[in-house]
This record gives structure tokens, C-alpha cells and sequence, in this order.
């Protein structure tokens, strides 16, 4: 199918949204999906025209807008530098199933670039929301020439906060945005703060750019580095470029525009845009032999009609030394007159530089910190994400040059992730966020106490914009207790037998796991205190309590916790928890924190190595390469057609070594239990497969449905103690799931767990032993 360009809009979540329309008139939508090596990417969805019109004036999302596709039909295309004519590939799986669907809530900008020449005028204003006084961004979006910015990029005007990473476009790319400008090809919005507000940067020019200390910036460049640094070194630094190579090696170029390569019909466009070394000359093999280009004198760039592109937007010298140099010359131009050849090439190529545009969205100096950081996540086309974490180390940088958060970070996140693996998680801004759940709550407890009716004392927040709110004075007073807390937390955790980063059920439970350490202290000594606060860590584990947005379980986790540690007032957090049997049977993903929390507890009840006999806790807290396998494997269930859900489950796997596991293979456990038996002395295997919560008679009997009733009535219980909590019998639970699996008829009393009804194997296996099912076939078992 083809389809033709019709309307280029401008979308501020990502690079590009255009229009098109087929030959029977038939809308579509067209989206930035990313870059390669000659182009672009989009993904494209017929739209209904009414719905369009809709989006247009700002009224519908893109993401509704795509919805009214029938059936969820959408194309993919590759468009490089011609994007008249678009051949589409259809989709097979419909839109509104996949990944490829935006987010909710993204709007069109309303700009028209063909309709609006750069007046200072915004064509869009947006009011922003004040919330409280917490959530504010006014913006303005408009046009704004691409030689404007240049030259508030060159005077200082603009500059880019220390939280922005270094310039790192490489040589094609820059070659590509050239081309996309020679063409007035869309590039993209570039997102801007104006400076003067309560927000302060400490700042840096653009690369290339040189400008005194006094020149202080009116915008901050949040988003659009990239682009604009490419176009001011190749378009305005008087210098050679540095960049990279397509092998990744440092270089320095020049860049030159091909005149007569852009202007004749037949050349690809893609070719008039070069880069020549430092000293402006350069070899190249061709099929006639090795070809030298020399442009290292003006003259050898008029003879090769090669204009340098810091002259595209300073033309007049430049073409009046090429019109004379070829008057002069003695020789015909190729094209004839040579002033006339540079007027079309003006007329055609310089013309839409000099009018090129970019789009612009400058968030007001009013904005607040949250909406800078929001904004900036939703929008960033550099793939490197504005967070808290950045955001701060601006700010303070901007209250003094003598501290930099960011390698105060670094030391700290050293000496912690050298301290303990499950450290090693922990990342800049959940550092700040204990420290503001601490210092908030001490503020409130300071409230309190010094009479502040309850309902006017300040909140305890765990919240993005309220970390903004940190002063480099809060983060010197706690850093240094924090740092203490994740190391007391990490202590913890080993008591938990939880060692390794991986191993740990939420990542977020350790910020308040961290702050109890710090409010706590000595407190925790205890017998008593540490029993309490093992029940709310594991409450919080099995409860599944830190899923999702956990912010407000963290605030009232910090305000309970301490009383229930002290006095024995039960928290939300355990009141509230529940685990039921039928969860433990549906738990067969590694990735899951009650999975994590019952591998820790089997080596915390003492499960040792089948083979060595060694506790798992202890070779797992070694580096000992402990994994948890099926008891029964997989080939031997299909074999027998229980399901995968149930072989999935974790009551059907244990921690056992990578070297134990390829001894039990894909075999049935009356086949791999002698082989075990003959590695160690008499009855010690038994009592090692009871640490396990496993009957030895049970599986050599090779008895599933026994082991599989059996060991889930034990884990649960296992699951109860450290919850401290009666969770009920796993019984029924597990009769209705042989049920449903029609491995047994009925649940009644006498039924003995072992009929089998015919049924087929099913194929919905989501995780395989590494050895299994190789293991099973050269044991010859069918």
C-alpha cells in the first residue's frame, strides 16, 4: 500500500507526527518509532476523519485517536529522504494488543509551521494547573528560526544546565540532521525553562561556545542538546567538529555541502553533505583506484564547488569569491554561468536554512520543580531521563560550587555497594527519598510536640516533589545517618537470608527498611523489636504491599512501624496482609517478591545442598551458584500431562546447586534419588530432603499429587510463621487446582489424590531447568 505525506504536525512526546492519506482519500496517523541507519521509523494507523480534526484542535489524545483504527489495523514504514510517496507493511497483530499503543493523556501542540513566521508571538499558549501550589508549568510553544537560536546559542543566551550529559552525536548523524534541514524536513522540538525563576542552574555553554562569567543565560536547555550543539558546531563553530567515527574513535571533521551534488536532479540527496579531516584532506577507494580529495585552499573548495556549511548561513562573501574565482578562472563552470548557478543553489538550498524553523516549548519561569521533572521525563528524545536524582544535583550545585551531590553519591554508592549485594539496588534518588521520609517526619514530630494542632502539622512525604524541596542543608544534616540505615538494612536482610540484589523482594521496601534503622537505632536490639519488625518486612513481602505506587505505604510505614516496634500497635501493613493458598499454587515467577520471599524462608528454615549438605544460606551468601528447580521435571510431567502450572509451581521447586540439578536431569526422582544416595552415608539424603519440606518415600514413589499436598500445606505454614498470621489450610486450595487440572474427580475425604484423567500435554511452558530436558532424553526414558 502506498500512502502520501500530506500535513507534518508536531507532537510533543516525540520526534515527528505526520499526516497522510491513501488513494481513496483514507486518513493516517503517522508516529516516531526511532532511527536508523539512513531514516526514520514510523508507525502509521488509519484514523477516522472526524476524530483527526478532533486531535487537531487539541480536544482528543493520540492514543484515543489510534483507537479508532478498525480492528486495530496499523503499518509500519521506513522513510529516508524522501517521504512524498510512503510504502506501508501491514501489522499483523492489532494495535490496541501490542506495546506500540502511546501512553493516555498525550495532546497535539497546535503548530503550524507553513502558517507562522518567528514573530516572538507563542502559537500555542497552555495555563498551567496549580495544584495546591505544588504542580505548575506554564509553557508557550512557537516557531522560532533556526538562526535565532544559533545566535542565542553563540552570545550565551542560551545555555544547558550541569545535570546535561556531554555532546555525543557521531559523524552520520550530524550528516542526517543536515540533510533533514537542506530538505526543511522536520527535526523535532526542543524544550527550553526560562531562567530567572525559583529554579537555579548552575550552568555551561553549548560545546564549542565561548563566553565570559558574567554572561549569565535567559533559557535553560532542557531537551534538544543534541540536535542544537550538531547544528551550531557544523553550522556556526568556526573550528573543525569533534565527534566519532562509525568505529567509535574520537575525530575531527569539517563539513562541506556539495553544490553541485544538491542541485543536480539525478544525485541522491543524501550525498551532497561531507566531512573531510581536519586538514581538509582526504583518500577514498574507488572502482578506478584511490581518489584524493583536496579542499585545503579556498580555491580548491570554488574548484570542487564544495561550500563550507559554517558559510550556509552567511553566504555572500563565500558566493562572491566563487563567482569571481570562476570569472577569473579561464575554464567554463560546468553549469555555465556562474552566478547563476549559485542563485539557484541559494534559491534552493541556503533559502531553507534561512528560513528553516524549530519548534519551540518554553516552560515558564514559574514552573516548579515536579513539573520540570515530569514534563521533562514525558518529552526527553535523548533517551536519558531528567529524574529527582538530577534535578537535585542542579539545585544544590547552584547554592554552591564546593559540593557536588553527584560524586558525594558516588563515594557513598561505593562504599555501599561494596558493603552488601543487596545494596547494590539502591540508586541516587531512593538515597533522597529516605532522607526526605526522615526529615519530614522528624519536622512533624517537632509539630506535634510543640503543640501544633494535629490537623496543621506538616505531612511525612515520600513524594517527587517534595524530595525537589531538599536543601544541600537537610541532605549534609542525614546523609551520613542514612548511609547507616541501608547498611543496618543490609545486616537485616542477611538475617532474612536474602544476600544478593536479585534476590531482594522489592527494591522500594528497602527505603523504609533503611529509615526504621535510622528512627529506631539501638532499639532494635531487642528480641522482641527484631520480631516485630521481621513481621512487617515479611507482611510487606507476602502481602505484595510494595507493588505499584508505594509512596503512601511508605509514609504510613514510617509513622507505624516505630510505635509497633515499641508498644506492639499493629501497623496497616500487617493488619492488613494476607496470603492465600490459592497464591502460593500460582506463584511460578522468579520475578515476583513472594517467589524471592519463599526462597529466602526455605533457606532460612535451614534447606541444605542435596549433594554436600551444606546450608543453601550460607553457599548461597558465598557466591555458590544456587538456583530453584522442579522436584519433578518438566519432561517427566508432560510425559504424565500435569499441566505447566502446576509443575511450574514453586511448591514443585526447591534451591538446590547447578551441579545437583544436572544430576537430577529431566529423570523422575525414583530414578535420581539413588545416584544422590550413593554421593553420601546412610539417611543423611533424608534428612536433607526434610529441610526441603520433602518425604523421601513420597518421591521415590514418584507420587506428585502426595509431594505436591504435602509440601504446599508446609510452605504455607513456613509462609504463617513469618508472618505470624493464621493463613488457614492449603488443602482445599490445592484439591480444587487437581481439579481444574482434572487430575482427580472429586475433594472428598477418601478420594487418595491419584486418579489421572486422559487430557493433552499442554504447551504454555514459560521457564525450563537449564539441563532438563537434555538430561531427560540421554537418560533414555521416553
Amino acid at each position: 500500500m502506498i500512502v502520501t505525506h500530506t500535513e507534518t504536525l508536531q507532537f510533543y512526546d516525540c520526534d515527528v507526527l505526520f499526516e497522510a492519506e491513501d488513494s481513496d482519500g483514507r486518513k493516517y496517523i503517522a508516529v516516531h518509532d526511532g532511527e536508523y541507519d539512513t531514516g526514520s521509523e514510523y508507525k502509521l494507523a488509519p484514523v477516522e476523519e472526524q476524530a483527526l480534526a478532533e486531535f487537531k484542535a487539541g480536544r482528543l489524545d493520540l492514543r484515543s485517536l489510534m483507537m479508532t483504527a478498525p480492528n486495530g489495523e496499523w503499518y509500519r514504514t521506513r522513510i529516508g529522504t524522501e517521504t512524498e510517496y510512503i510504502e506501508l507493511t501491514k501489522q499483523e497483530a492489532p494495535l490496541t494488543i501490542t506495546e506500540d499503543m502511546p501512553e493516555n493523556g498525550y495532546y497535539l501542540l497546535r503548530f503550524n509551521a507553513d502558517a507562522q513566521e518567528h514573530s516572538g508571538q507563542p502559537a500555542t499558549e497552555q495555563p498551567g494547573r496549580d495544584i495546591g501550589n505544588r504542580s505548575r508549568a506554564m509553557f508557550k510553544t512557537n516557531p522560532v528560526l533556526l538562526k535565532t537560536l544559533l545566535d542565542d546559542v553563540e552570545q550565551g543566551r542560551i545555555q544547558l544546565p550541569d545535570f546535561q550529559r556531554g555532546w555525543v552525536w557521531d559523524d552520520d548523524r550530524i550528516k542526517d540532521l543536515l540533510v533533514s534541514v537542506s530538505n526543511m524536513f522536520p527535526i523535532g522540538a526542543i524544550m527550553s525553562l526560562s531562567a530567572g525563576g525559583s529554579i537555579g542552574f548552575r550552568t555551561r555553554p553549548i560545546e564549542g561556545v565561548e563566553i565570559g562569567p558574567e554572561d549569565a543565560p535567559n533559557t535553560f536547555l532542557l531537551d534538544g542538546q543534541q540536535r542544537l550543539t550538531s547544528l551550531y558546531q557544523a553550522l556556526r563553530h568556526p573550528g573543525p567538529v569533534n565527534t566519532r567515527n562509525n568505529r567509535n574513535e574520537a575525530v575531527r571533521r569539517r563539513y562541506y555541502m556539495d553544490m553541485m551534488a544538491a542541485l543536480y536532479p539525478t544525485v541522491d540527496r543524501d550525498t551532497p553533505f561531507v566531512s573531510m579531516p581536519e586538514n581538509l584532506v582526504a583518500t577514498r577507494v574507488t572502482a578506478q583506484g584511490p581518489e584524493v580529495q583536496d579542499l585545503s585552499t579556498p580555491d580548491l573548495e570554488y574548484l570542487n564547488h564544495m561550500i563550507p556549511t559554517q558559510r550556509l548561513l552567511d553566504p555572500m562573501k563565500w558566493a562572491f569569491d566563487y563567482i569571481r574565482f570562476w570569472e577569473r578562472s579561464g575554464n567554463s563552470h560546468p553549469a555555465g554561468d556562474p552566478f547563476n548557478f549559485f542563485k539557484l543553489f541559494e534559491e534552493t538550498i541556503i533559502d531553507n536554512f534561512d528560513k528553516y524553523q524549530i519548534p519551540v516549548i518554553e516552560l515558564d519561569k514559574g514552573t516548579s520543580k515536579e513539573a520540570v521533572c515530569t514534563v521533562f521525563e514525558r518529552m526527553n528524545t535523548s533517551g536519558v531521563a531528567l529524574n529527582v536524582f538530577e534535578l537535585t544535583t542542579a539545585s544544590f550545585a547552584a547554592e554552591t560550587e564546593t559540593f557536588s551531590l553527584r560524586d558525594d553519591w558516588q563515594d557513598r554508592k561505593e562504599r555501599m555497594y561494596a558493603s552488601a549485594g543487596t545494596l547494590q539496588g539502591i540508586q541516587g534518588d531512593h538515597f533522597l527519598q529516605t532522607i526526605n521520609l526522615l526529615k519530614t517526619h522528624e519536622d512533624r514530630k517537632r509539630a506535634i510536640a510543640s503543640g501544633v494542632p494535629d490537623n496543621l502539622t506538616p505531612g511525612v512525604s515520600n513524594k517527587k516533589r517534595d524530595v525537589l524541596n531538599l536543601t544541600l542543608s537537610d541532605y549534609e544534616n542525614w546523609a551520613d545517618k542514612v548511609e547507616q540505615g541501608f547498611f543496618q538494612a543490609a545486616r537485616f536482610l542477611q538475617t532474612q537470608y536474602i544476600f544478593k540484589q536479585k534476590d531482594v523482594p522489592y527494591t522500594t521496601q528497602m527505603i523504609p527498611l533503611a529509615a526504621l534503622h535510622v528512627e529506631l537505632g539501638s532499639e532494635l536490639n531487642s528480641a522482641i523489636a527484631k520480631s516485630r519488625l521481621e513481621q512487617w518486612y515479611w507482611s510487606g513481602v507476602f502481602g505484595e504491599q510494595y507493588a505499584g505506587t508505594t509512596d503512601t505505604q511508605i509514609e504510613i510505614d514510617i509513622q507505624q512501624v516505630p510505635k509497633f516496634v515499641r508498644d506492639g500497635n499493629l501497623p496497616s501493613t500487617v493488619a492488613q496482609a494476607t496470603f492465600t493458598p490459592e497464591r502460593l499454587i500460582s506463584l511460578r515467577s522468579r520475578n515476583s517478591a513472594a517467589y524471592k520471599g519463599l526462597y529466602a524462608l526455605l533457606m532460612k528454615n535451614g534447606a541444605s545442598d542435596w549433594v554436600s549438605g551444606d546450608p543453601l544460606g550460607i553457599v548461597h551468601f558465598l557466591d555458590g551458584n544456587i538456583e530453584i528447580h522442579r522436584i519433578f521435571p518438566i519432561a517427566w510431567c508432560k510425559n504424565l500431562h500435569i499441566p505447566s502450572k502446576l509443575y511450574n509451581s514453586i511448591i514443585n521447586r526447591t534451591p538446590v546447586d547447578a551441579s545437583t540439578n544436572r544430576i537430577m536431569g529431566g529423570q523422575a526422582p525414583s530414578r535420581y534419588l539413588p545416584r544422590l544416595r550413593q554421593m553420601m552415608a546412610p539417611d543423611t539424603l533424608d534428612r536433607i530432603l526434610r529441610t526441603h519440606y520433602l518425604d523421601t518415600a513420597t518421591l521415590e514413589n514418584d507420587d506428585f499429587q502426595s509431594l505436591f499436598l504435602q509440601r504446599g500445606r508446609a510452605m504455607l505454614d513456613m509462609v504463617s510463621r513469618a508472618m505470624q498470621k493464621d493463613l488457614g489450610n492449603a488443602d482445599e486450595a490445592i484439591a480444587e487446582a487437581f481439579i481444574e487440572a482434572r487430575m482427580i474427580s472429586s475433594i472428598l475425604p477418601d478420594d487418595p489424590f491419584v486418579e489421572f484423567l486422559n487430557m493433552e500435554p499442554e504447551d504454555d511452558d514459560q521457564e525450563y531447568d537449564e539441563f532438563g530436558q537434555f538430561a531427560y532424553e540421554m537418560a533414555g526414558t521416553g
